[in-house]
């Protein structure tokens, strides 16, 4: 009977001891769970599942109803897409010419990776993450996969961009910290590269944050590099999918949608592309008048802290 006893409280302290290694799951407003939390040399990066099989990506969160979502995934479904700009970029692929290969700078959770690759199986897909971290935790916690269609470059976007012989049908700008787009991927230097590494026909799209101060400095220098740009807004959110083209196209809301309608006859988008962009498409931009072309000479002005 000792025995017993002494075997139920050496079991009993073993659990104990195994749940206290356990990570702590913090309990956020809403009812969202911390499921893990990742320091790197550039950010936090915390992982939070919600109430709705919801599981998102945050960079420095504060967790005060302000945090910007880097990435979201629905995990009975991981390969939909269900973010508002998420949905709205993939109104760019229509009006590639090709979608043969395929360039993104900035990972996060990879939710356009995975929903291409679904989508597009035969398509390459590169991407480059300057976080090696944000690359762990999308592998550990989002699914992403990596092969010889689904390739990710660790290191600076713009650097590798520069450094690369390669030509895209698609270049996607979709690079953020927790509270900006990096100056350095906005300026017109940067811009050229991409102009310079499309295919014909190719197209760039750019994922922009109307609240940010520089919005209409990054506007301008779009129309300092692109002889033609257009905008879809994202409802619901400060989100809006800036496409440009290297040449002229005089691309009409009507063109984009019958484009839009062609796409989804060979490709099940469950969007409704033709519908965000007769919803979403913007008209004629009017510059503010302090509107100013971003340089890398500037840059040193607008480092973060």
């Amino acid at each position: 009977m000792k025995n017993k006893i002494m075997v139920r409280r050496l079991f009993a302290i073993l659990l104990l001891a195994w749940l206290f290694t356990l990570p702590a799951q913090a309990q956020f407003a809403g009812g969202w769970t911390k499921v893990d939390e990742v320091r790197s040399q550039y950010q936090t990066i915390t992982v939070v599942d919600g109430p709705k099989g919801m599981r998102q990506m945050i960079f420095d969160g504060k967790f005060d109803g302000t945090d910007a979502v880097q990435s979201e995934m629905d995990k009975a479904r991981p390969t939909d897409l269900t973010l508002s700009y998420a949905k709205h970029m993939m109104a760019a692929l229509p009006l590639a010419a090709k979608q043969n290969h395929i360039m993104i700078i900035g990972l996060g959770g990879a939710c356009l990776q995975r929903y291409m690759r679904e989508l597009m199986p035969g398509v390459t897909v590169e991407t480059a993450e300057l976080d090696p971290a944000v690359v762990d935790v999308a592998k550990k916690y989002f699914g992403l996969v990596t092969d010889d269609k689904q390739k990710v470059n660790v290191g600076d976007g713009r650097k590798f961009l520069e450094g690369s012989k390669d030509k895209y049908d698609l270049i996607i700008l979709d690079a953020f910290s927790a509270t900006s787009i990096p100056y350095l991927l906005a300026t017109r230097e940067f811009l050229q590269t991409c102009k310079a590494h499309l295919n014909e026909g190719g197209a760039v799209a750019a994922n922009l944050w109307v609240t940010l101060p520089e919005y209409q400095d990054m506007l301008k220098t779009y129309d300092a590099v692109y002889p033609e740009w257009h905008r879809v807004r994202c409802p619901r959110s400060s989100n809006e999918i800036l496409l440009a083209f290297s040449v002229r196209r005089e691309l009409s809301a009507e063109k984009w949608m019958t484009d839009c309608k062609e796409f989804e006859k060979g490709h099940a988008t469950g969007l409704e592309l033709e519908s965000l962009v007769e919803k979403g498409m913007q008209g004629v931009h009017v510059f503010s008048p302090g509107a100013k072309v971003l340089l890398d000479a500037d840059a040193a002005r607008h480092q973060e802290p």
